[in-house]
């Protein structure tokens, strides 16, 4: 996943030796919600960095103006393995709603609780699809699990694409995660519900496109003011900004 470890430097020895070998890096998610917050990210240790598109190209170009690496707008690889027009929106309403959250502390599964508890109050149909590490049995020093469970709502798990495709939900709810642009390729209507923009001391890219329904005042929110919340026009130009659809053909 990226140049995590002091393995990649290893491979960029070996390419500044053997100028004919290329270290080649493919983008791994969107980071959070598009902003690299991760230090050890930044910097590219690679040849040729295959990003997702112009905006994450603009980014780290920033990020490495010093370094001599090469950045590619090549697209999500797994994107460009599907025709995206043989996808449309649905514009049926079946009071079904879909939650993909990254509730990995308890600061933030309280905050989907109240998200929950308020849809339901809505008569809304819940389907919640767990982050893969939501209640691995990892333990802290205290003892206590350092991913909690997600309780009282109906989940769903298997691959994601084939659930997106299916495009069964009035709308899905979804925070910083790649999962958001996921909903949206397959043409989903996503409302962005992140409790993190702000308070960590950032601004996500989502956040310029997309209103964020952790700001709504949960007490007089309405089922008409969630369906005014949504956008295809604002998913789809943020979904554009971030993302190149290619045909994973690569051409140096």
């Amino acid at each position: 996943m990226n140049w995590q470890s002091k393995r990649e430097s290893l491979y960029m020895v070996w390419t500044s030796k053997y100028p004919k070998s290329k270290f080649l890096v493919i983008q791994h998610g969107s980071y959070v919600g598009g902003y690299v917050t991760d230090i050890a990210h930044r910097y590219a240790k690679c040849d040729v960095f295959l990003t997702w598109g112009s905006y994450f190209v603009s980014a780290f170009s920033k990020f490495n103006d010093r370094k001599k690496v090469k950045l590619v707008s090549f697209g999500n690889p797994i994107y460009n393995c599907f025709n995206r027009e043989h996808y449309s929106y649905n514009t049926q309403l079946k009071n079904k709603v879909l939650l993909l959250p990254t509730a990995l502390n308890n600061e933030n599964l309280n905050y989907l609780y109240s998200l929950i508890e308020k849809f339901k109050s809505l008569n809304f149909e819940m389907v919640l699809k767990p982050h893969a590490l939501q209640g691995n049995n990892y333990i802290n020093p205290d003892g206590t699990f350092k991913y909690p469970k997600i309780e009282g709502i109906n989940q769903i798990k298997g691959a994601l694409y084939p659930i997106l495709q299916e495009n069964d939900y009035d709308f899905i709810i979804s925070d910083h995660s790649t999962s958001l642009l996921d909903a949206i390729f397959f043409k989903n209507k996503v409302l962005y519900f992140d409790p993190n923009n702000k308070v960590k001391g950032y601004i996500t890219h989502y956040s310029h496109f997309l209103p964020n329904l952790f700001d709504e005042d949960f007490a007089s929110l309405s089922k008409d003011r969630l369906y005014e919340l949504l956008s295809i026009e604002k998913q789809e130009a943020l979904f554009n900004d971030m993302i190149y659809l290619g045909n994973n053909e690569i051409d140096l």
